[in-house]
């Protein structure tokens, strides 16, 4: 494994990440959270994360669509 990877060269390895908790203002603490598909976009899907606590959308993703096989 090369010790000084490339900047950018990582991207990739990093696409699949799916957050199991995010910080949430209202709760002031990192929370577990849900993900919720809000729309089907051309370049992808956007997906909303909600705190399981208190419901405050916490953040949001956009993931790329695939190239059809």
């Amino acid at each position: 494994m090369d010790p000084h990877p490339r900047p950018g060269s990582g991207r990739s390895s990093f696409g699949g990440l799916e957050a199991s908790s995010l910080y949430c203002r209202r709760c002031q603490k990192a929370q577990p959270v849900r993900r919720k598909l809000l729309l089907v976009l051309p370049q992808g899907e956007k997906f909303a994360y909600y705190c399981t606590v208190c419901g405050e959308e916490v953040g949001s993703k956009l993931e790329q669509a695939q190239a059809p096989a």
